[in-house]
């Protein structure tokens, strides 16, 4: 398991040298996120319990399950901060996602927290849907949000680039600090993924 999670942070600098990552270290950095994204239902549960699995289990279960993958997004940001791994991007536009991540909550995770398992069927259902949720965050590149960014005091925001900077056209989410990003300003944020960015 140490493998699966140390492989892709290490390799990660190969995003700095343009020769970008294989396809399974890719889509398990984004398992990753989802799962970061994730941390207050898995924090719930263990607070909560599951009747059907001992207190030994489920706990550091679900606790592992909120606190390895965060750990595992601030590792990739301090790597990619020591490669110098960025993105030039000139912003025409951006749009706060704030009322995203409100939907996200109450839309996602308290359903999901407030299912029932008092029944192994319950059990094997709660867990056909969230890798169903998990899968849809994954596939939709919804692993941006991430609650502990709010209350780290960032903001979430989806930029479109400047065309004529001769940036692709598709939308970006960076993770900011900032109330605002200049437009027609090209900026160099970190690479977290080829879709989500790190602009302190």
């Amino acid at each position: 398991m140490e493998m699966f999670i140390i492989v892709p942070l290490l390799r990660a600098q190969r995003w700095t040298r343009q020769e970008g990552l294989e396809r399974w270290e890719v889509d398990f950095t984004k398992f990753m996120l989802v799962l970061a994204c994730m941390a207050p239902l898995f924090i719930l549960m263990a607070i909560r319990g599951v009747d059907l699995i001992p207190w030994e289990i489920y706990f550091p279960i679900f606790l592992g399950l909120a606190i390895v993958p965060n750990l595992f997004f601030l590792i990739r940001v301090v790597i990619a901060v020591k490669n110098g791994d960025t993105k030039k991007i000139r912003v025409d536009d951006f749009t706060d996602n704030r009322e995203q991540l409100i939907t996200y909550i109450f839309a996602m995770l308290l359903p999901l927290f407030q299912a029932s398992v008092a029944t192994v069927n319950d059990l094997y259902a709660g867990t056909c849907a969230l890798l169903m949720v998990i899968y849809i965050f994954g596939h939709m590149e919804l692993y941006y949000m991430n609650i502990f960014f709010s209350i780290a005091g960032y903001r979430i925001i989806t930029v479109m680039p400047d065309v004529s900077s001769g940036a692709f056209s598709v939308p970006h989410v960076i993770i900011t600090s900032k109330e605002s990003i200049p437009r027609g300003v090209d900026i160099h944020p970190i690479r977290i993924t080829n879709f989500l960015l790190f602009y302190k």
